[in-house]
């Protein structure tokens, strides 16, 4: 019997080959763009779970707020920390701190620029994260205060197909062992590097610094709770610990300080906390994917059910027949969800296959490796079947459950169903058509939304001119001896033709600016958390920077940090003087403050200017003048149409001083428009799917104006001979579509609006959504949909009506 139902389930797709193709096509793309995106979402929500703890693991940030000012968030915080913590508190079995490094790696003559993927950290760090071993123990791997731990790939780097084992690195002056290599930190790692130090030798070379200091705060702190600990409660003692250890601080300066504990799994989509190790996923992007792979999968699914309740009233004789013969209801229902598994399978198998074929260039797309991105592990087989086993229920169960309801009498009298029957299914395919078009204009709506915003940021003055700016950064770390030379280097640059100006900077655009401090006014306890950014005096004209108020730096010395007692000159941006009370640039002229160690006056305030993307809103900044030696950031302003002669000119005069330093190099503008890689991709990948959610919405469009054309012959063929001209033909076929996209628009824009609107909030600049948002999706989804029903019918009504006629 079960091979029966199938068999006539085969005849009959074979029957109607335009409408199987079309239902098993347009179900398999939508399986498709359903298990790539659930795919991603499933890498990006599986970060860190390779940890064997990850339950038990809690980062520390920290939250300072200044009198009167807005909260600023740190993911780091002091390194005395984490032993007051662990010592405080029995519920923690261990603690670690993460402490990032620069600089250039030297083995044998290899000299190689690790950037950021350098970190001293606790013994106890293999204790706490579950990095595997491929050489060497967890016991024996910081026995030394000089032992390093590599990955296999730095391995692979430095020593070829050589062990590692027992052989040095040098950085920073100081020779390091390799006492064990593991295997490479899985891609969806919050943490990633390439050399791990001992924590212990950081903490000698800073004189108990880097363990005792509750003032430096640039460490990465995680702890391990004991199996049953009370996190909720440890989490309620967190304000007693940062008054007993910065009680005295807070009463002085009038800030606040909270430790928070987060989660290790809430890191990578939920953390809001600046300064993190790595840039995290954005969770309303992964919420909006979430939403698009469901969309483009329901509307798949409508395109299934409209066709079928569209040909079932074809089939009321063969139920009316089936009925006579013996047929009961139970076998007609499964002989009708016997066909709609049969579409499902083909449509299952298609839609994995092409999921497996494109999965390598979706990886490609998403800049990672296509061996992470791999669908393995029983959830993402489960979730195949769940798809199969709702779609053939959802696609199936109208029809084989209506069909079988049909009475033979009627049915075999007029070829009809009971009454009523074509009324209610006609209701039901235009809901659906109405839901199906309301998901894809709420694409289409986020998608051009998106797309105006990255135009906004492109398009945007900066308040900085960045254009034509060659940038050489330099790892090393330089002292008084090599100041003569970094002067030589620059004035050599100058000269080279076609370079106008050289400036240096510890910061550039682009970039966070990674230092800060607080500063009061003279006789003021009232701290102001601001950035620091070391210049020389050709920064501003350098970038068409504009001095607001006072002058640029000029002959003013530059910091010396062993002289505190002198005073220094520093200029802010309007922010910060804004920040201090200064109504006006010129009234923060010449005023005096405290602050980073320093008695300073400020002699100029610059104009605010995107030093990050348009997301981050202006925060306020200390520009101070900053020795060349201690600047790893030279830019060249160049105007000249050579310019690749004139970068290899600048680097042949850098090697030429320094040939011991391996050097990087980068236009800024290619720089800073890395800040924007995340948002277009995700621009990217919703564009994308927007055109498939379209095409698989045009596709079952175009199957029921097949339909509906095919039914109308009749009806078409009178009116034509009555003298109907081909427009009115036309428009009497595509105006009921046309109404029912207008509908959807009137529903799915307003959703739109509203999504648009929340993501628009984490950007500090953004574009003001105008009426374009209300007209654009309305006319495009229109377009679409005037195009797809035309064709048929613009076929009918140019058809003759006598063939017609004849025919029925």
């Amino acid at each position: 019997m079960i091979k029966n139902y199938f068999k006539t389930a085969w005849r009959n797709l074979l029957k109607n080959k335009t409408f199987s193709a079309i239902n098993i096509f347009g179900l398999s793309l939508g399986i498709t763009t359903f298990l790539l995106i659930i795919n991603y979402l499933r890498f990006e929500y599986s970060y860190d779970d390779y940890n064997i703890n990850k339950d038990r693991i809690y980062r520390v940030p920290m939250v300072e707020t200044e009198k009167g000012g807005k909260p600023q968030t740190f993911a780091f915080t002091f390194p005395a920390v984490a032993p007051a913590l662990k010592k405080d508190y029995p519920e923690i079995e261990q603690a670690v701190r993460f402490r990032k490094v620069w600089g250039v790696v030297t083995q044998g003559d290899q000299k190689i620029i690790e950037d950021g993927q350098i970190y001293f950290v606790d013994p106890a760090v293999f204790k706490i994260f579950t990095f595997n071993f491929e050489k060497g123990t967890s016991e024996t791997a910081f026995a030394e205060l000089n032992d390093a731990v590599i990955t296999h790939s730095t391995e692979k780097k430095y020593f070829g197909n050589e062990s590692g084992i027992g052989k040095k690195l040098h950085y920073g002056n100081e020779d390091y062992v390799v006492k064990a290599v593991l295997k490479d930190i899985p891609s969806n790692s919050h943490i990633q590097f390439h050399i791990l130090l001992n924590f212990n030798k950081y903490i000698a070379l800073t004189n108990g610094n880097a363990n005792t200091s509750w003032g430096w705060s640039d460490f990465y702190t995680y702890i391990l709770l004991k199996p049953g600990a009370d996190i909720k409660g440890l989490q309620a003692k967190m304000p007693a610990f940062a008054q007993r250890y910065r009680g005295d601080d807070m009463k002085k300066t009038g800030f606040t300080l909270s430790f928070d504990l987060e989660k290790l799994k809430d890191i990578h989509t939920l953390s809001t906390y600046d300064y993190e190790l790595a840039g995290n996923g954005n969770l309303y992007y992964l919420k909006y994917l979430g939403i698009a792979a469901l969309f483009i999968l329901f509307i798949a699914l409508i395109n299934y059910i409209n066709l079928s309740t569209a040909r079932s009233l074809e089939r009321s004789k063969e139920v009316g027949l089936r009925k006579v013969v013996g047929a009961t209801k139970f076998q007609l229902v499964r002989q009708f969800l016997a066909e709609s598994m049969l579409v499902n399978i083909f449509a299952i198998l298609i839609g994995y296959a092409l999921f497996k074929v494109t999965l390598p260039q979706f990886a490609t797309l998403i800049d990672q490796n296509v061996l992470d991105m791999q669908a393995t592990g029983w959830k993402f087989w489960a979730l195949t079947i769940g798809i199969f086993l709702l779609s053939t229920l959802l696609a199936g169960f109208y029809p084989a459950f209506v069909l079988s309801s049909f009475q033979p009498i009627q049915t075999l009298k007029s070829g009809k169903g009971f009454s009523g029957m074509a009324t209610n299914k006609n209701f039901l395919r235009k809901s659906l058509v109405v839901l199906q078009f309301t998901a894809a204009v709420i694409l289409i709506g986020g998608a051009i939304g998106f797309y105006r915003q990255l135009q906004f940021m492109s398009n945007r003055d900066l308040g900085i001119n960045i254009k034509q700016t060659f940038v050489l950064k330099q790892p090393l770390k330089m002292d008084s001896s090599n100041l003569a030379a970094v002067e030589s280097v620059i004035n050599d640059m100058k000269k080279i033709p076609g370079v106008q100006t050289v400036t240096a900077s510890t910061e550039i655009p682009g970039n966070e600016v990674g230092g800060s401090s607080g500063f009061r006014l003279i006789n003021s306890y009232d701290d102001k958390r601001c950035r620091t950014f070391g210049i020389d005096e050709n920064f501003i004209p350098n970038y068409g920077l504009t001095v607001v108020a006072g002058r640029n730096f000029g002959e003013d010395k530059p910091v010396n940090e062993h002289d505190t007692g002198a005073v220094i000159n520093i200029i802010l941006n309007e922010t910060a003087a804004k920040v201090f009370g200064f109504k006006k640039p010129a009234d923060a002229i010449n005023q005096l403050v405290e602050g980073a160690g320093h008695h300073c006056k400020i002699i100029g305030v610059m104009n605010d200017y995107h030093q990050q993307s348009l997301q981050n809103n202006f925060d306020p900044i200390v520009y101070y003048r900053e020795q060349h030696i201690y600047m790893g950031n030279f830019a060249l302003k160049l105007n000249t149409p050579n310019i690749s002669q004139t970068v290899d000119r600048a680097k042949t005069i850098w090697h030429a001083a320094f040939p011991q330093s391996p050097l990087r190099f980068f236009f800024l503008s290619d720089h800073f428009n890395e800040q924007y890689k995340d948002d277009n991709l995700f621009a990217t990948i919703l564009g994308l799917f927007t055109v498939l959610a379209i095409i698989v919405a045009s596709l079952g469009l175009f199957g029921l104006s097949l339909y509906t054309v095919a039914k109308r012959t009749k009806e078409i063929s009178i009116r034509k001979v009555l003298g109907a001209s081909a427009l009115q033909i036309t428009t009497l076929i595509t105006k009921d579509y046309v109404k029912l996209i207008l509908v959807a628009c009137l529903i799915a824009i307003p959703v739109a609006y509203f999504l648009l609107q929340n993501w628009l909030k984490d950007y500090a600049f953004h574009i003001e959504i105008g009426y374009w948002f209300f007209f654009l999706p309305f006319l495009l989804i229109v377009a679409i949909a005037l195009i797809t029903v035309s064709y048929q019918s613009i076929k009918a009504a140019l058809t003759n009506p006598a063939k017609s006629l004849r025919s029925e």
